[in-house]
């Protein structure tokens, strides 16, 4: 039936044998050089045909690094010769690596870190799978990939369920085909009625396994509950904190109203616990006052910038086939709007988020602009886009295309309406797409485009001036139409498909996108794993700023204490290097930092203060942004410069002035990172 050499659709070449299971094998294929899988169905049961069918369908749809691709036409059926049998194929990339059953036969059970990693990975894909209204039904460690790259890939989509009105109805009469995994299965699942939801349950069981080394089967259940007992495998996992299993134990709960909701609920908690994981070894060090102190302040701004991080709205409006779609595939780093070709590709007005390692991008996306015979749909899109209440508008056109009637209208109308409803501004930029068609044909990045060049404008001598004299025209020309109308501009190539890979300046679009956003909340959702560094930084602010009040204590005291302040110093530099993930070694880290700094001892109180205050800023530049030492040095130095002659002031007015003085600090502190101010929380000021 299936062999090694036998070519299927013209096109795969079969290899070996992969694996053998009751409904059918997996075979390893060649397609023009590119290993793949071969899923064939032998027993043609109409329940396990739909099932077939169904992970076509999905693998085809989604577009994640963690989901496997299948091409649309990787679903193939295939008449076996000589007979009037069919079989049904699907050809789906291969997925290099182990399962995560298989790797934890090697290797030792994970870490928190490592659980915590991989947690984000999977809840990740699963938001990507959930949004698109699918859910998976067995997630298990045995379908779980590790590639060798670390990215963890989930297979096995053949149990996948679509969220349906019809299913819906088969869930009350439970009419559903139920998938078993005996001890990972949620217990609603076994009914026949599985939802979103059960995959949580699921992977919190697979992180039993993974955590323990043990099935959790082995494990004490409770009977007709499905409820394991938390302190049992909580025994067997002691590297875990209390914070952690708790949430394993929520995703496993055998009630549905005591699960996560949805995975933006898991991912937000899954941040806290990252950057907690990361600073509390060195909390565990501080004096017992401090350490109290430090870990309630840890944990209510951890809490509290989270809570500000919002999805940022990003509309992109251009006429048909301007190449929004790929735009968004270029911005994303990952082929996930369909791109069309040969038809005009956004038929209607729509929002979609899209998720990138965790966080997420709303993307507006429209029919295009004067694409319509009437006013009403010229109308409908100014609509579309207020109601929306986007942050930012990405007008896209091609760089060579002259100004069409009606663009410059449709802007004026829309920004005139946005102000009206909104009281704001709505940041426009004008992306300047398809700069590869500009004649001559060639294609040799980077170009010079900009427009202030003081290169000499002498007849080109290569092909790649003439192409960077003609974009540059092309863009001058464009400025010219839309003066007046957008915020800034960026030419760029977003061609990107299975057969070429151009894009170009991709990078310079998303920094004025970040920059352009309205506040730090939407561009931290924006930056993605940008996000994390704001949030480090914003933490580690407010370490400095609770640091320079512990200065201040220390050096109230009669006799003044050198050695107490270079304590409070050291520290402060191993917990904003912990809160950076620093690889460095922890033993001599903060010593080595202060010599970097040449920092001299501090020898007055009033430079107690200002040089804590300029040791945490220029470590925040080291360890977080990761400047190099050089740069790194002059803003200490201009930190403690600027702030030296204000405490000396400030000492020879008396304390009042001092505190003052610090609260002023936690002002520009606030400004400057969008941290809470100390003295602002009663409770929490206390307790420093």
């Amino acid at each position: 039936m299936i062999y090694p050499g036998l070519l299927l659709q013209e096109r795969y070449q079969v290899i070996k044998p992969m694996r053998r299971g009751g409904f059918g094998d997996t075979w390893e294929v060649d397609d023009g050089g590119t290993r793949k899988v071969l899923k064939v169905l032998y027993k043609n049961f109409p329940q396990v045909v739909e099932l077939f069918k169904r992970e076509a369908e999905v693998l085809n749809k989604l577009r994640h690094p963690g989901i496997p691709k299948v091409e649309s036409d990787g679903y193939f059926i295939f008449k076996v010769e000589g007979t009037n049998e069919l079989v049904h194929c699907l050809v789906m990339e291969k997925v290099e690596g182990s399962n995560l059953y298989e790797w934890l036969q090697l290797n030792q059970p994970i870490s928190q870190e490592q659980a915590i990693a991989w947690l984000r990975q999977l809840v990740a894909i699963l938001a990507q799978v959930h949004a698109q209204n699918y859910f998976h039904r067995d997630i298990k460690p045995s379908n779980i990939m590790l590639r060798p790259d670390g990215q963890l890939v989930l297979i096995d989509f053949g149990a996948v369920r679509q969220i349906t009105e019809t299913h819906i109805i088969k869930l009350e009469v439970e009419a559903v085909t139920k998938i078993y995994s005996q001890g990972y299965t949620a217990p609603e699942q076994f009914r026949g009625q599985a939802i979103p939801q059960s995959d949580f349950f699921a992977l919190g069981r697979s992180f039993v396994y993974l955590l323990t080394g043990k099935q959790p089967t082995a494990f004490e259940e409770k009977p007709h509950t499905f409820e394991l007992d938390p302190q049992s495998w909580r025994k067997s996992a002691p590297q875990l904190s209390k914070d952690l299993t708790d949430l394993i134990d929520e995703l496993m709960e055998p009630s549905l109203e005591k699960r996560p909701q949805n995975a933006d609920e898991i991912l937000y908690r899954l941040a806290i616990l990252s950057i907690e994981s990361s600073i509390h070894p060195s909390l565990e060090d501080l004096p017992k006052p401090l350490k109290f102190g430090a870990k309630q302040l840890l944990k209510h701004e951890l809490q509290r910038t989270l809570k500000q991080i919002r999805t940022p709205k990003i509309a992109l409006y251009g006429r048909a086939g301007t190449g929004k779609s790929s735009l968004i595939n270029a911005i994303l780093g990952e082929r996930r709007a369909e791109v069309s070709v040969a038809r005009r590709g956004t038929l209607q007005h729509n929002s979609n988020l899209y998720y990138r390692d965790g966080w997420k991008i709303n993307f507006v996306d429209s029919r295009g602009v004067n694409d319509t015979e009437s006013k009403i749909a010229f109308q409908q899109a100014i609509d579309y886009i207020v109601n929306e209440q986007v942050d930012i508008l990405l007008f896209v056109i091609p760089v060579d295309e002259r100004n069409v009637e009606g663009d410059i209208e449709f802007l004026q109308a829309l920004k005139l309406v946005h102000r009206q409803k909104h009281k704001t501004k709505l940041p426009v930029i004008l992306v300047l797409n398809k700069i590869d068609r500009i004649e001559p044909g060639c294609w040799y990045p980077p170009y010079n485009l900009s427009l202030d060049s003081t290169i000499d404008f002498r007849k080109p001598k290569t092909l790649k001036e003439a192409k960077e004299a003609n974009i540059r025209e092309c863009i001058q020309a464009r400025l010219n139409e839309y003066s007046g109308l957008i915020d800034t501009y960026v030419p760029i190539c977003a061609k990107w498909n299975e057969w070429e890979d151009t894009r170009y300046n991709i990078d310079e679009l998303a920094l004025n996108i970040y920059n352009y956003l309205p506040d730090e909340s939407a561009r931290c959702g924006f930056g993605g794993a940008a996000a994390d560094t704001s949030l480090k930084k914003a933490i580690a602010s407010k370490f400095t700023s609770a640091a320079a009040w512990l200065a201040f204590f220390a050096v109230l005291v009669p006799i003044f204490d050198l050695e107490r302040v270079l304590l409070i110093q050291k520290r402060l530099v191993n917990m904003i290097a912990q809160i950076a993930g620093t690889n460095q070694e922890k033993s001599q880290l903060a010593e080595k930092f202060l010599q970097k700094l040449e920092t001299k001892p501090t020898i007055g109180r009033s430079s107690a203060l200002s040089t804590t205050l300029a040791i945490g800023e220029a470590a925040i530049h080291y360890f977080i942004d990761q400047e190099q030492t050089k740069q790194v040095k002059k803003t200490f130095s201009q930190e403690k410069e600027r702030l030296e002659p204000e405490f000396q002031a400030a000492f020879q007015a008396g304390n009042k002035e001092i505190y003052k003085r610090l609260k002023e600090i936690d002002v520009e502190l606030h400004k400057r990172y969008g941290v809470k101010r100390i003295y602002d929380d009663q409770q929490e000021f206390t307790t420093f």
